[in-house]
């Protein structure tokens, strides 16, 4: 179990961490007209709310198996291009795009880039569902046999981001609210490969923050085509959420830190 679980967190964290990049290379646009599903995903999560502020602070505390893998506060633009990501320890990181900086003690540290995007990217992912590249399937429909959510399975066009062939599939309730998304990354592997080892990430326990729907839950699972959500593999807990102003105006990378 010990192996199975450890297989699967290697998994989970190539695909995010390669997920992250990609995201970052998009840039968002904004429809007002709520005439497809990811755009009625966007505003039952209130996108046009959360945008019109300056940043968000969340603490996230996230683990795999008994071990704790993360805890920090994340601090981030709502555009997503600029974070300041404080450990419990005092450690940062902060994130100017693709470019990050680290603090000393963190130099040797060969998780940064990855916790630098991940968390915030799956904290983030219900406002970039219109990114430039985004090609969805609103009929698009797994083999559960007892699923009573809305899918529908987002993929890119050609030489959008790191890796085009990786997808996604949402699965929402009546009200548009994610539950959960599963995944597959193609980084390193061929598509058929990849598509062998999908997760899914499950959001729940929903708080409103400034008439803004924000997941406190999140658990990590290994998902298939047939079953959808099987063997629960993390879990993190996402607490302080609230909305910052003068983020962007006060952003200073210390001169001692190290680009990474």
């Amino acid at each position: 179990m010990k192996k199975l679980i450890t297989l699967a967190l290697t998994s989970l964290i190539i695909a995010t961490s390669c997920q992250q990049k990609k995201t970052n290379t998009k840039q968002t646009v904004i429809n007002p007209v709520e005439n497809k599903l990811s755009q009625k995903i966007e505003n039952a999560h209130q996108k046009q709310a959360f945008l019109n502020n300056d940043a968000v602070s969340f603490d996230a505390a996230i683990s795999f198996g008994e071990t704790e893998i993360f805890n920090a506060n994340i601090t981030i633009t709502t555009t997503s291009d600029l974070a300041k990501i404080t450990y419990k320890d005092g450690n940062e990181i902060y994130v100017n795009q693709q470019d990050i900086f680290v603090s000393p003690n963190l130099t040797k540290n060969p998780s940064v880039r990855f916790h630098a995007y991940t968390w915030s990217y799956f904290f983030l992912f219900p406002y970039k569902l219109s990114d430039n590249g985004t090609i969805w399937d609103y009929n698009y429909k797994t083999k559960e046999k007892n699923n009573s959510l809305k899918t529908a399975k987002l993929s890119f066009k050609a030489n959008t981001g790191d890796a085009p062939e990786d997808w996604y599939i949402t699965y929402t309730n009546k009200e548009n609210i994610l539950q959960h998304v599963a995944y597959i990354v193609t980084a390193g592997k061929t598509k058929a490969e990849a598509e062998a080892d999908p997760h899914a990430i499950k959001f729940s326990n929903y708080k409103i923050i400034n008439d803004v729907p924000f997941a406190s839950s999140w658990e990590f699972y290994e998902w298939n085509l047939n079953d959808g959500l099987t063997q629960i593999i993390g879990k993190g807990n996402i607490t302080n959420i609230k909305f910052v102003k003068n983020f962007r105006s006060s952003f200073s990378i210390p001169e001692n830190y190290i680009k990474k």
